[in-house]
């Protein structure tokens, strides 16, 4: 059957396509390389930010493993001292407060007593 087809086709045959649908084949060709092109940049964009996620992750890493035994930078020091100070100031004003209360009942208390002896 193949070499009957064959055997009509003559070197005069034609095929015929209407303009309209070959501009239309044309436009699909061309808008499906058209995506086919922004879809494989798009992809190779995305590639490109994955892999220097990737080493700037590993930079990362190596650099935390190799600071991680040296030693504790001065503003670090600073302010934990800081904090330790503040913490102190804060209690001890908490005790002044108690020993002031204190003094003051002791006051009112001497005060009263004394009164109290003027009156017998």
């Amino acid at each position: 059957m193949v070499k009957q087809i064959m055997n009509r086709i003559e070197e005069k045959a034609s095929v015929n396509f209407s303009l309209s649908f070959l501009i239309q084949l044309v436009s699909a060709i061309g808008l499906g390389v058209w995506a086919y092109s922004q879809l494989d940049g798009r992809i190779s964009t995305v590639e490109n930010a994955t892999d220097t996620a990737v080493e700037d992750i590993l930079r990362i890493e190596d650099s935390m493993s190799a600071n991680q035994d040296k030693p504790i930078s001065s503003d670090h020091i600073q302010n934990t001292k800081l904090y330790n100070l503040e913490q102190n100031v804060l209690q001890l004003r908490s005790q002044i407060k108690v020993l002031e209360e204190r003094t003051y009942k002791h006051s009112l208390d001497h005060r009263n007593f004394a009164i109290d002896q003027e009156k017998d």
